[in-house]
């Protein structure tokens, strides 16, 4: 892993390349504060919580939505990460996922289960 190029790939990530929908914008809104563990073990590879490179939400129900999986790309090279899991959701390198149009080595991990507040 290169924390060093994950996170300057994250602070280039501004609004315009980030999903608008509204299960995309409730996680961006609600995931930082409902999971700050997860935010400070992310921040630790470089990555930025609220800047998911992928969502797979679940119908929001009774006020609540799951996502079933979210991922987040980092920079380098997978030999070293190991797989975690930060009170009850579980890290790992995602099996599959959308093309990343990213020509520098990295790899895309997978986060599961997240549940948040509807609130969009």
């Amino acid at each position: 892993m290169d924390i060093i190029k994950t996170e300057n790939y994250y602070r280039t990530l501004n609004g315009n390349r980030l999903c608008s929908c509204d299960y995309c914008r409730n996680y961006y809104k609600e995931v930082k504060e409902t999971y700050p563990e997860l935010s400070d073990y992310l921040v630790g590879m470089g990555v930025d919580v609220e800047k998911p490179f992928e969502t797979m939400p679940l119908e929001p129900y009774e006020g609540i939505i799951e996502y079933i999986a979210v991922q987040y790309i980092v920079m380098g090279n997978a030999t070293v990460f190991k797989s975690a899991d930060v009170n009850g959701i579980h890290i790992d390198i995602a099996n599959s996922h959308p093309e990343t149009d990213i020509d520098e080595e990295h790899f895309v991990i997978e986060i599961s289960p997240i549940r948040l507040k509807w609130t969009v």
